[in-house]
């Protein structure tokens, strides 16, 4: 019976995070750039695609401002926004997701045991409803990682970028702390079972390490690099690839976090329990490393340091590599347009000359022409003028 509730219990949760999927989809992206392209923020008017009498040049008009005028983002520019609002609202956003993963990953995994998909699918909701709260003021980071990838491809200024680092490691430490309230005080249960599964680490601190002992095995620190690697790469790129130029999100920006981060936890959880993000280990690490744990969660934190730095200087370093291909290439192209332009207007007296037979480049040959057509003209008129005399 304790098998048939866990496959219910996974199928109810996989369909609510699917339909919840669908709709942040259909309304985000759908709707709202539909309407915003074609009715409520195009500046053609009703009038002005009526009065194209041609259906190739209504056509053309409407998706011409179509183009101009759908949105890339949902969000103003965050230099709007004080400094000092968007600190709170990383501070708030990340303690509120970092105290919804650490609750249900210690719960559910003490009192249910270890459900991977469970709190795959958890971690990617809470993420993704943290990130909505937070992007239209912040941009959503909630990590570190994001913001030192934002900071390097000029998305935020470094002065930004710092004071969102520190607001998102002080809210890991406040979600922590209210989070050993929450547990409940009793002597009977050791602290390990309700941290083992919250606290990332590697080998021995691993959450699989129990199961990989009977075999002599264990996740060691180059694994744990890796794979942390990997995910937070695919996180980053994911916020990256949905934020402009000048930090704003896009509109489907919460949702596709939610699915990276929840891609993310899938990879990592058996090896390291899904750290992701350097503030959510730290803020665990910092409060936990008193507690009767195997290994001290501090003397591991550098991995989940040194995994989302490299990670999102990766992804900064491809990005600003591809814009400058990208201008390169533009660069070259203005150049050889350049370069044939005068050879195509030096064509064009030539394909004239040729159309009217008649080669204006040589001035003895005009003349000629000109001479023989006016002694024609003469000819013809002292022949007419002989007649009319005749007659």
């Amino acid at each position: 019976m304790q098998f048939f509730a866990h496959k219910i219990e996974n199928s109810l949760l996989l369909t609510v995070y699917l339909v919840w999927l669908f709709v942040q989809f259909v309304i985000n992206q759908k709707i709202t750039t539909f309407f915003y392209a074609t009715v409520w923020h195009s500046r053609a008017t009703i009038a002005e695609v009526l009065s194209c009498c041609n259906n190739q040049y209504a056509t053309q008009f409407i998706v011409r401002n179509s183009m101009t005028h759908t949105p890339s983002s949902c969000t103003k520019n965050q230099l709007q926004t004080p400094l000092v609002v968007r600190f709170a609202t990383e501070f708030i956003a990340t303690a509120l997701a970092m105290f919804v993963i650490y609750t249900f990953s210690s719960l559910a995994t003490a009192m249910y045991g270890i459900n991977l998909l469970m709190i795959a699918i958890g971690t990617g909701i809470t993420y993704a409803a943290a990130i909505s709260i937070a992007a239209k003021i912040s941009g959503g980071h909630l990590n570190p990682a994001v913001t030192i990838a934002s900071m390097l491809t000029g998305r935020t200024s470094y002065l930004a970028g710092l004071g969102y680092i520190i607001a998102q490691i002080l809210g890991a430490l406040a979600a922590a702390g209210v989070f050993i309230v929450v547990l409940p005080q009793t002597k009977m249960v050791k602290d390990v079972n309700w941290f083992a599964s919250v606290v990332n680490g590697f080998e021995n601190a691993s959450i699989s390490a129990n199961q990989l002992k009977s075999v002599n095995a264990s996740f060691g620190v180059i694994t744990a690099l890796l794979v942390e690697v990997i995910a937070v790469v695919l996180i980053v790129a994911t916020a990256m690839s949905h934020t402009d130029d000048n930090g704003a999100t896009h509109c489907d920006y919460a949702t596709h976090m939610g699915l990276a981060y929840a891609a993310g936890t899938l990879i990592t959880y058996q090896i390291t329990g899904s750290g992701l993000n350097p503030a959510r280990s730290t803020g665990i690490a910092v409060l936990a490393n008193s507690r009767e744990l195997e290994v001290k969660p501090l003397t591991q934190l550098w991995v989940f340091w040194i995994a989302p730095i490299f990670a999102a200087a990766l992804v900064g370093f491809v990005i600003l590599l591809a814009k400058l291909l990208a201008t390169s290439a533009k660069q070259i192209a203005a150049t050889d347009d350049t370069t044939h332009t005068p050879a195509a207007a030096s064509t064009t007296p030539a394909a004239v000359i040729d159309q009217t037979e008649f080669n204006q480049a040589d001035p003895e040959q005009t003349e000629s022409y000109q001479y023989e057509n006016t002694q024609q003209t003469v000819d013809t008129s002292l022949n007419t003028a002989n007649n009319n005399t005749m007659a």
